[in-house]
């Protein structure tokens, strides 16, 4: 018991600056989808649900642009969380194999990018108390963001309001540049869907035909199939288990 109680803190502890770190990010996004005509009641269980900041933030870009096909949504959700399930398959190998298959499914659902690269770190396996008392701070500073955005963007005068038209496009800044700094892939990614995207745009037929939101799947797709042709993620994967490696010695 009082094991299962010191990793539930330790859980906690490790959280935490990655909760604070949430707060900011929700921020934008609850301001921007309360500035798009977003009911606060259904955005809030659209958050506590979809727990992602880049699909959240991939949302209100298809809302923004007029999307209204439900398959263009689903493709995109699919898609963008698609890494939440390798994520998962990946920590399944570090768990501790006592964690049973529900607690497995539940901590998936908490499971983010963030949460993912700090308890990868972590030597030997991963109990149960240690994941589900990380994903207590991350989760609650991302559904006080969203609930600050509301309220700030009720509260502000509409003169401010009119300069959060960028704040989507510094919630995808946010969501890139960090990983862009240590990773080559990541720039590869940025770079190559950028110049999809322009070429899109500048040719008038696919421009008038496609419906809103398909330059963003066609993007992904080609980015991922031409990223795992020439950056496999394997060499990634290696490091970082060398790394492991290091820090258990």
């Amino acid at each position: 018991m009082e094991s299962g109680k010191s990793d539930f803190q330790k859980g906690l502890k490790d959280g935490l600056t990655v909760g604070v770190s949430y707060i900011p990010l929700a921020m934008a996004v609850g301001i921007v989808a309360s500035k798009l005509g977003m009911l606060f009641g259904t955005w809030e269980i659209m958050s506590a649900l979809l727990y992602s900041g880049s699909s959240q933030s991939a949302v209100l870009n298809l809302i923004s642009n007029g999307a209204t096909s439900i398959l263009i949504y689903l493709l995109t959700f699919s898609i963008i969380t698609f890494r939440h399930v390798l994520f998962s398959l990946s920590m399944s190998q570090k768990m501790d194999p006592k964690m049973s298959v529900l607690s497995r499914m539940l901590f998936a659902s908490f499971n983010t990018d963030e949460i993912y690269a700090i308890a990868m770190q972590q030597p030997g396996k991963l109990k149960a108390p240690y994941l589900f008392g990380i994903s207590v701070f991350p989760y609650a500073g991302w559904m006080l963001g969203v609930t600050l955005g509301f309220i700030f963007n009720q509260l502000l005068p509409d003169s401010v309001k009119s300069a959060f038209g960028i704040t989507l496009y510094a919630v995808f800044l946010a969501l890139i540049v960090p990983p862009m700094k240590k990773s080559l892939s990541v720039v590869f990614g940025v770079v190559c869907s950028a110049a999809i995207s322009w070429i899109l745009e500048c040719i008038p037929a696919v421009k008038n035909t496609l419906p809103p939101g398909t330059p963003m799947i066609i993007c992904t797709i080609v980015t991922c199939t031409l990223g795992a042709l020439f950056l496999p993620v394997k060499e990634d994967d290696e490091k970082l288990e060398d790394e492991i490696k290091e820090n258990n010695m």
